[in-house]
């Protein structure tokens, strides 16, 4: 892997998580001095990141991981409520039963994990099967673009979850009913319940974000 793949993945991954906090600054040398590299394929990196809106840059101020506000979520929810309803139909087209089967799995994955206890709960684990779950369904598409832009609101979405971790279990258990439910609008090969599952999960998540921001 190349020294700025390796960079944008590293920060990437700490920013979606929240090892790197909404706001914190970002410090070039020190993030090139824990990696080993020098300031070029960090600050390359950076920039790709800016990209992604994950890191803003204030003139004369610093680089610093974006914040996470209800205007962002609600943007991030609008634009993911855009592509799902677009690619619905293109995705009942191209399906075929072993894809039906291979979403099916990645389902079964997530609810073994939902038998454990909160304290034991591996929400991680859960969130990486559930962005799969959803990014699956517009590869399905078939429309690179699409996907492009969804892997960019996934991370987005993904710092929020990590965000509001709280009664994960609860909301995870709520998330997979409504995963089956589309599931099943997917084995129905109809365009029309497809959508209303689709757009049913994604409103929901919008709400449930919506309140938690309100609380903080």
């Amino acid at each position: 892997m190349k020294m700025t793949e390796r960079a944008y993945q590293d920060l990437r991954d700490a920013i979606i998580s929240l090892r790197i906090r909404p706001g914190e600054r970002l410090d070039i040398d020190r993030i090139s001095a824990s990696l080993g590299f020098s300031r070029a394929p960090v600050i390359e990196a950076l920039n790709m990141l800016r990209t992604e809106g994950l890191v803003v840059s204030r003139r004369r101020v610093g680089t610093f991981a974006s914040e996470i506000g209800r205007d962002q979520i609600e943007e991030v929810f609008d634009a993911r409520e855009m592509i799902e309803q677009r690619v619905a139909p293109l995705v009942i087209h191209n399906i075929s039963d072993r894809q039906i089967d291979a979403l099916g799995n990645i389902l079964r994955d997530a609810a073994g994990l939902l038998h454990e206890p909160e304290a034991t709960f591996d929400y991680a684990k859960f969130m990486e099967l559930d962005a799969l779950f959803h990014s699956e369904i517009i590869r399905l598409s078939e429309r690179k673009i699409y996907q492009k832009w969804f892997d960019q609101l996934a991370a987005h979405m993904q710092r929020g979850r990590y965000l509001f971790s709280g009664n994960a279990l609860k909301r995870s258990i709520e998330g997979q009913r409504e995963h089956d439910a589309i599931l099943a609008g997917l084995r129905k090969r109809n365009v029309a319940s497809l959508r209303d599952r689709l757009l049913n999960h994604t409103r929901r998540s919008r709400s449930g974000a919506a309140e938690i921001l309100d609380q903080q």
